[in-house]
């Protein structure tokens, strides 16, 4: 599977560095019942997504538009 804007995180084991919406996203597991993968804006932690699979969340980040 290859993801475009989903790179692993160079100083975060675990962790993955996502782009979309012109903005950049802190992406980790989680332990959620209703996902698996939970993402933040770096800048405004309450802007968050979550998804089921790590291609979901690419998907997301796809979708934004710059604001």
């Amino acid at each position: 599977m290859t993801l475009h804007n989903i790179e692993k995180s160079a100083f975060r084991k675990g962790e993955y560095v996502g782009y979309g919406g012109g903005k950049v996203w802190h992406i980790r597991k989680t332990n959620c019942s209703h996902a698996n993968w939970f993402a933040h804006n770096r800048d405004k932690y309450n802007e968050q997504l979550w998804a089921m699979r790590l291609a979901d969340m690419q998907t997301q980040l796809e979708t934004l538009k710059p604001q």
